[in-house]
């Protein structure tokens, strides 16, 4: 494990929802990012704990939802499917860009 992170080739599934807003698939989109195996608890966006083993950091904005997942490989190329726990967005200083996303699994 790294205390840094590793920088890997991710698969983002992006949810396909219906007019209810229900998931009716995933759109797979390959992306680079680094990610940190790291088990910790985190407060998500209504206040709860919850338990994440991982942050996924992706660099520049990406537009991300809860229902949406992630598949990692790791290095003993075991396939890691990371569903979205909480969302991160870091801005540069003083401005609304974003410098990057982080997302907990």
């Amino acid at each position: 494990m790294s205390l840094f992170g590793y920088p890997a080739d991710i698969v983002h599934n992006v949810a396909i929802l219906d007019t209810w807003n229900r998931i009716t698939g995933y759109n797979p989109v390959a992306k680079k990012a680094k990610v940190v195996e790291e088990q910790k608890l985190i407060r998500n966006a209504e206040g709860e704990e919850v338990h994440s083993i991982a942050e996924v950091h992706l660099e520049g904005s990406h537009s991300i939802s809860t229902n949406d997942y992630f598949l990692y490989t790791n290095v003993l190329g075991q396939e890691v499917r990371y569903t979205v726990r909480h969302i991160e967005i870091k801005k540069t200083m003083g401005t609304d860009d974003v410098k990057k996303v982080i997302i907990y699994g």
